[in-house]
């Protein structure tokens, strides 16, 4: 599917049939999600996916009891990765750059340890994100559904991850599956609304 059409498409379904979802289509969602940008190239995520019903149902609980997150035929938990000032230089080294150029991004390390706990996080959750939108799109584009979950209970979600939280907390939950419900029209601020050129 084109990305235009693909966006265009996709929305937040609550309404998923039984029908399964092939590993090799949720891989190609998971690839579009590792291939997203992110900050100095840090990649803070991690996906945690989840296929098995009965674990759905427990975190349907956790997710406010959302019925979409007990039917879907998976969900994919956004992690935010926390030790990212730990693997700064070592993710940097494998980048085909000059030294030069190394050295002049190592200087971004201070920016990175002077944050706090919390603006670790903030950061952290900015790019889980970016990954999430694609996430989302290039599951469209494959026909599939999905909905972003953010109404939960984050500290209860990474106790039942059993999460290291000094280098993972869960930041939102994208839920995959097909659908028999027909797509409804995208409501959106028209084009002159959102957008202001300053030439």
């Amino acid at each position: 599917m084109e990305f235009k059409e693909a966006i265009k498409e996709r929305y937040s379904c609550r309404n998923y049939n039984a029908k399964t979802l092939d590993k090799k289509v949720l891989d190609e969602v998971l690839e579009a999600g590792r291939l997203s940008p992110s900050s100095l190239g840090l990649e803070t995520w991690k996906f945690v996916v989840i296929r098995d019903t009965k674990r759905k149902a427990e975190i349907s609980k956790i997710a406010n009891n959302q019925a979409q997150v007990a039917q879907c035929a998976a969900i994919i938990a956004v992690l935010a990765r926390l030790d990212f000032v730990e693997y700064f230089e070592s993710k940097l080294r494998k980048r085909k750059m000059s030294e030069a150029e190394i050295q002049a991004r190592l200087s971004y390390r201070s920016f990175l340890e002077k944050m706090n706990p919390q603006e670790k996080i903030a950061y952290a959750r900015e790019q889980c994100f970016l990954a999430l939108g694609n996430l989302a799109n290039c599951a469209a584009s494959l026909g599939v559904r999905s909905c972003i979950i953010g109404g939960m209970d984050n500290a209860k979600l990474d106790e039942y991850l059993k999460l290291d939280t000094s280098k993972f907390k869960s930041v939102v939950l994208l839920t995959l599956g097909y659908s028999d419900e027909a797509i409804p029209p995208k409501v959106r601020f028209d084009f002159d609304e959102i957008v202001e050129y300053q030439d």
